[in-house]
């Protein structure tokens, strides 16, 4: 269970955005979110409080947010439409029931499942303070009795809370009923996953195919044999007695070499008959299949080895686990599930952070069959890095799955049951790559911070070479190599002067604006395949990461200014419509019919129509391992993809990237207030992942005090599942 004294609030309010204006909305909202029928039914007019602005101001100073508060105490209204404000007794039970709920649905907003009873009375008891009340007389009791009469049950591990409650109370945890459900339901998933039995071959045979595999026909990575390490080789070995394995490992510390040694293992043990090969996003996918599909390929005898081979195909059709699981977006359901299983028999799944509750749970209901003859048990390889950014739903699943639950100090917390191989040992760079030593060397001082919490440390010039980020004064200096640092306050004229530095940089390039500028004939892309993946392959090599999507630091404005530079080069008159040839564009929401998908990024062009003789500018897109191209109309949700969050960029590799911190100042909101610190927005599982998306340069533009509480501040999300997973009752 991770573990913080603080909530963060999140960057933007999925409340403002759904809609939750109008009190009726919220009424509706509230009870949909809760999955609470019989609620809906008690609908209350709306009082004013005498108090109600001071309680907003109060609320608002302790950056819980206007709109969390009016939203709240309109359901506490509907709710407890009979609770009298003006006796203080009341006005205190009142505004705790209020602060309860706001905590919660800030704490599952912000990815928690649930808040632990002693940060709940922590922040309560700040909020009554700042209210006026004294607590001295307050007793934790008398707390939990106001808020659990009100709105919850008190359960234990095996029991489900009342039907109608708001709160569920479970191992002096708190949480939406929904979300214990939900969270239930994944537990009870994965104790039958790990009590599965499988078919084990004998060990003579394994060291046999072992030797086939890595002695008499290894794949090659930089010109080298592939040769396992220890714990490499144990991932394997594990990999075939174990139903559910998770496999960590930072960058570089060959989780993919594992992978492909796995299923070429397991295919020629007959453990793989029909493998498949997912990750929760189509870039993350993509680069699966790339990087499997070129293992195989580089066999020197792959012509005769049939089983290698087929594992070509099944390399080349990696998918996102939605389209594994059969997404139907109607129903917010999936086709496969207990009763109509998935067929494979081998399943590899990687970036595991990315993974949510939600979205676990569906993948082992669609795995663990409950058929009276299914044959084999399915094998479910899970690939992660538990420090990068942890999913965008609720829960922090892989962290949960991976913690060393002994440390807890629990008296029902045994060993993690979760079968979890830790890859430590890095081979991505060589020893002469100093750029590619230094890259990791800084993402593991940031992911060190957690023990050594010294910010001094990433500047330190003591320290080793490769475990420091490097100083520079201006962008003259900057070169592309190492990560570096340019202290600015990242202003609108800073950010323009970076924009162009950019363009000349990346963007300037001679073939590339050559390539972009020809007219594409109407068969292609099967006849263009070679010119469009180079073109698809240079935009791959650089790219720019920002914390947010909006404000002035965010990725809409950056590449709004970086669009600018390559026009103002190129003229007006390259423009068709919106867009232009040669403008990279990302998907931003999915589009089911068209097989696009969130994050997806193609490249528009010119195009000949051989009807009418004109030029047409068309989207090209990489669609189900194809290249599919699509009219400007059809296309909806589009962003240019010079930059993106970093968010979006998990699953993604580049050559240089550069990092833009979000500004010290507050930036204020139309309405003259004051939006929470933006500094709250950076985090290290942020920095790590940014970090660790680069090969060979990155470049890091902010104030240094930004970057400093980015590798300071961890994101906290409370969640009981790997302790109820590890505890006694699961067990038995």
């Amino acid at each position: 269970m991770s573990s913080s004294t603080a909530i963060s609030e999140p960057p933007l309010s999925p409340i403002i955005s759904a809609g939750w204006t109008s009190a009726g909305t919220a009424r509706f909202c509230f009870a949909q979110e809760l999955s609470d029928a019989s609620l809906k039914k008690q609908i209350a007019e709306f009082p004013i409080c005498e108090n109600l602005l001071r309680m907003k101001q109060q609320f608002a100073e302790i950056q819980l947010g206007s709109e969390y508060f009016f939203q709240a105490l309109d359901f506490l209204n509907w709710t407890e439409p009979d609770i009298c404000k003006e006796s203080p007794e009341e006005n205190k039970r009142f505004q705790l029931l209020l602060s309860g709920l706001l905590l919660m649905r800030k704490a599952v907003i912000s990815g928690s499942t649930c808040l632990p009873w002693n940060v709940i009375q922590t922040e309560i008891k700040t909020i009554l303070q700042n209210s006026g009340f004294s607590t001295n007389d307050l007793s934790p009791q008398d707390w939990q009795k106001w808020l659990l009469t009100s709105f919850g049950t008190e359960t234990d591990s095996d029991s489900a809370p009342a039907e109608n409650s708001i709160f569920t109370v479970n191992n002096s945890l708190l949480y939406f009923s929904k979300n214990w459900h939900s969270e239930s339901r994944l537990l009870s998933l994965l104790r039958k996953r790990i009590k599965m039995k499988l078919d084990v071959p004998e060990s003579s045979l394994v060291e046999k195919v072992l030797e086939t595999v890595l002695v008499e026909n290894p794949v090659r990575f930089g010109g080298k044999d592939l040769k396992l390490a220890a714990e490499q080789k144990e991932a394997v070995l594990s990999a075939i007695s174990s139903p559910f394995l998770i496999i960590t490992g930072g960058p570089g510390t060959g989780k993919t070499s594992v992978a492909v040694t796995l299923l070429r293992v397991l295919k020629r043990l007959g453990l793989a008959e029909r493998p498949a090969l997912a990750a929760p996003t189509g870039r993350a996918a993509k680069r699966m299949s790339e990087a499997v599909l070129n293992s195989l390929g580089s066999l020197e005898n792959l012509k005769q080895l049939t089983l290698d081979q087929e594992l070509l195909g099944i390399a080349a059709e990696a998918k996102t686990l939605h389209r594994l699981l059969g997404y139907r977006p109607h129903t917010h359901s999936f086709k496969h599930h207990e009763l109509e299983p998935l067929e494979h028999d081998l399943l590899i799944i990687d970036e595991g952070s990315m993974i949510d509750q939600e979205l676990m749970t569906s993948l082992l209901r669609g795995a663990n069959s409950e058929l009276p003859h299914q044959s084999p048990v399915p094998r479910i390889i899970l690939l992660g890095d538990a420090h990068q950014l942890p999913s965008v739903g609720n829960g922090a699943v892989l962290l949960e799955l991976t913690a060393d639950l002994c440390a807890k100090q629990h008296e029902n917390v045994l060993e993690n049951p979760v079968a979890v191989i830790r890859l430590v040992r890095s081979y991505r760079q060589e020893i002469g790559d100093s750029s590619g030593r230094n890259i990791l060397g800084v993402a593991e001082t940031v992911k060190g911070m957690e023990d050594d919490p010294r910010p001094e440390l990433l500047f330190e010039v003591k320290s080793p070479n490769h475990e420091i980020i490097q100083k520079r004064k201006s962008l003259k200096e900057v070169g592309q190599e190492k990560v570096l640092f340019l202290e600015q306050a990242n202003t609108q004229d800073q950010l323009k002067d970076f924009a162009r530095w950019w363009v000349e940089k990346f963007l300037r390039d001679e073939k590339f604006r050559l390539e972009t500028q020809d007219e594409f004939p109407a068969d292609a892309p099967e006849t263009c395949a070679a010119k469009l993946d180079y073109l698809f392959n240079h935009l791959k090599q650089f790219r720019v990461l920002t914390a947010t999507q909006v404000l002035s630091t965010g990725a809409v404005a950056v590449n709004q200014k970086i669009r600018q530079c390559w026009l103002a080069e190129n003229g007006a008159k390259a423009l068709f419509s919106k867009h232009y040839p040669g403008e990279p564009v990302m998907v931003t929401e999915n589009n089911y019919r068209l097989r696009l998908f969130n994050g997806d990024q193609g490249i528009f062009l010119k195009f000949l129509n051989p009807d009418t003789g004109n030029v047409e500018l068309k989207a090209v897109f990489p669609v189900d391992g194809e290249l599919k191209t699509f009219y400007e109309y059809e296309l909806h949700h589009l962003q240019p993809a010079y930059a993106m969050t970093v968010h979006k960029s998990q699953g993604s590799e580049y050559d240089h990237l550069a990092l833009i911190l979000p500004a010290l100042s507050l930036d204020h909101g139309k309405d003259g207030t004051q939006s929470p610190r933006l500094r709250e927005l950076m985090n290290r599982e942020m920095l790590y992942t940014a970090l660790t998306r680069a090969k060979k340069s990155v470049l890091i533009l902010g104030e240094q005090e930004v970057l400093e509480s980015a590798a300071l501040h961890k994101v906290s999300r409370y969640s009981g599942l790997g302790a109820a997973l590890a505890s006694k009752s699961a067990l038995s």
